[in-house]
């Protein structure tokens, strides 16, 4: 019998527990945390995101893993900053002073590893001192979510930091994570991380060029007009002299050959005479590292199409309209409610279908499809704006009531309500990633323009699905679409 008593008070007390531990998780919800994270409370983020991690199951622990590594890399750069005059202590100071200021700071990143159950160090290399998470977060969700897509973000920033602690092995780490995710949105960051790099002669490229020159080729590929890749030319001489200053008495510091591929880094202010032609001087690096300074004559701008295609992303849906049912609608597109269905039309060029959006003011237009695309997707356009007052050349309807809207005006283009100056007349890609979590990122030719921009609501687009080269009733609209992929 006391057994038996021993048992019910044994199990009454487990009841208690999970009573009690429910009523303490209750206000921490997920998004709750989330929404700390964004609006930089690092701090109680990771306190929250810590006690849902002891209780969470598998498909729920994966986002709370990942956002509790997302928020403790951004305190450590957070409290970079913060710690910016003891940091320059410890690496410039005189003897007494560095070893004061390391004691301290170490002491403070204990108490925050204490509070938050994390593993930020100090980590000081020469005449640089830093604070960075040595890994503990990061390596629970690697081991747990092997698969995991949010890996790919982790993952760049581990590279971030790699150009933070480390900066003679950023090609190396760029290496690593380019061949891991050949397909990688963000391949924009890492040429600009490499670009930036090489122009600061902190990396160490002797016998990588031709890494180099396969990332950049694929980079031109995927984003032609991309201001990364107007700074790419080719040298158009045989053996062209690269000398140590802008004019030809420099001392000559390399030789470079024809079609070979240059990185501009710096352009003379004022053009100068050689021969019979006037030009500019430009400060160049070679893939191999090598810098100096060519005379314009001899360079060009490289030649995108001569450069081979990366590797082909896979689609759900990738519409070049090249089928049409009749002159206004293309095959497997409907028009919107109501729409006026001869505002749509297309005109051939080359061997390509441009689709032509031309709405007058008081009736609506555009195409519709079905698609499901949840919370996570990604979306891809390129068009440009012609005329009128505004063109929404994509939209994904989410439903009930919440739209990402990518609309182009006269020099703007607007998502969500975030206007941001875009020279609209020309012709981009535009790319809108979601990764759930409501925040979705928009590039542009490849850079980011906008990010963490949420949905808006109370739109009329109220059927699930992707619409594309709308236009309202109270809008005149003009615009050009060539494609429009998504997944």
């Amino acid at each position: 019998m006391k057994l038996y008593a021993k048992i019910l008070l044994a199990a009454g007390g487990a009841a208690l527990v999970v009573f009690i531990v429910s009523l303490f998780f209750r206000g921490d919800s997920f998004s709750r945390a989330v929404r700390q994270y964004e609006k930089g409370a690092y701090e109680d983020s990771l306190k929250k995101l810590n006690r849902l991690a002891l209780t969470a199951d598998y498909e729920s622990g994966e986002m709370i893993l990942y956002y509790r590594c997302r928020a403790l890399n951004a305190l450590a750069e957070r409290l970079e900053r913060k710690y910016d005059d003891e940091l320059k202590t410890i690496t410039s100071g005189d003897e007494k002073d560095r070893a004061e200021e390391k004691r301290y700071l170490e002491k403070k990143l204990a108490d925050y590893n204490n509070e938050l159950e994390a593993d930020l160090a100090l980590l000081v290399q020469g005449r640089t001192a830093r604070i960075v998470p040595r890994g503990k977060f990061y390596d629970q969700f690697a081991a747990r979510y092997r698969g995991s897509r949010y890996l790919e973000d982790l993952d760049l920033e581990e590279v971030y930091k790699v150009r933070k602690t480390e900066p003679q092995r950023l090609l190396n780490a760029v290496s690593n994570y380019y061949s891991r995710y050949p397909r990688t949105p963000y391949l924009p960051q890492l040429v600009k991380l490499v670009f930036d790099h090489m122009k600061e002669g902190v990396v160490p490229l002797k016998g990588s060029g031709d890494f180099v020159k396969k990332l950049i080729a694929d980079f031109a590929a995927r984003y032609p007009t991309s201001s990364e890749v107007q700074r790419l030319f080719q040298c158009a001489g045989d053996d062209v002299n690269l000398r140590n200053s802008p004019d030809v008495e420099g001392s000559l510091v390399g030789k470079i050959k024809r079609g070979e591929i240059l990185l501009q880094l710096e352009k003379s202010m004022d053009t100068r005479q050689v021969g019979d032609t006037r030009d500019y001087w430009y400060r160049v690096s070679t893939m191999e590292g090598v810098s100096g300074w060519i005379f314009g004559k001899f360079i060009e701008p490289l030649k995108v199409e001569s450069m081979e295609a990366g590797t082909e992303e896979s689609w759900a849906l990738d519409e070049r309209f090249m089928e049409w049912e009749n002159s206004n609608t293309p095959a497997n597109w409907m028009h919107v409610p109501n729409g006026d269905i001869g505002a749509l039309s297309f005109t051939v060029k080359g061997d390509r279908r441009v689709v032509k959006l031309n709405a007058p003011t008081g009736k609506s237009a555009g195409l519709f499809r079905r698609f499901a695309p949840g919370e996570s997707f990604t979306v891809e356009a390129r068009g440009r704006f012609v005329a009128g007052d505004g063109v929404t050349l994509l939209a994904v309807a989410l439903g009930p009531g919440r739209v990402y809207r990518l609309v182009l005006r006269s020099e703007e283009i607007e998502l969500s309500g975030r206007k941001i100056p875009v020279h609209t007349s020309d012709w981009h890609d535009y790319r809108l990633t979601s990764e759930g979590a409501g925040k979705a990122t928009l590039r542009v030719d490849g850079e980011i323009i906008i990010s963490r921009v949420p949905p808006a609501a109370g739109e009329v687009l109220s059927d699930r699905g992707i619409y594309c080269l709308c236009s309202g009733e109270k809008e005149s609209s003009l615009g050009e679409l060539e494609y429009i992929k998504m997944k």
